[in-house]
């Protein structure tokens, strides 16, 4: 599996948020700057984490990003589903050679074996366990 750059940037985001005290807001400008990235970037990945409300958001002076959830509750596959939608595995073919449909069917199964366990691998892994390893 190949994770895009936005959903790991998505799961660090959440972890630097989660090791905030008391629930303290942080802006996105700060999480930009701990990815070193650039802060709409930033605002994209937050907007789109707070619209699945993984995260909560607050406007005004004192507002920003703060997590919604426990750490220990939310998991990388909520995390990359929320940025690039389900974890599948479809063939993407249009039509299917009648004289290869067996081995087209298998592949078929293949794929979806492996997206299931990429699914539970991915469900195994919460943003607290992110926290631990830094």
């Amino acid at each position: 599996m190949k994770l895009s750059k936005t959903s790991a940037q998505a799961a660090l985001a959440m972890g630097i948020l989660a090791k905030q005290d008391n629930g303290q807001f942080l802006q996105a400008r700060q999480i930009a700057e701990y990815l070193e990235i650039q802060t709409v970037s930033a605002l994209k990945i937050l907007q789109t984490l707070a619209r699945h409300r993984l995260i909560e958001s607050q406007l005004g002076r004192r507002g920003g990003y703060r997590m919604r959830i426990a750490p220990d509750d939310v998991t990388l596959l909520q995390v990359v589903e929320a940025m690039e939608g389900p974890i599948c595995g479809h063939l993407r073919m249009k039509s299917t050679p009648t004289l290869i449909a067996g081995a087209v069917e298998r592949l078929g199964k293949v794929c979806q074996a492996a997206a299931m366990a990429i699914r539970e691998q991915l469900a195994t892994t919460t943003i607290a366990d992110l926290q631990h390893a830094s």
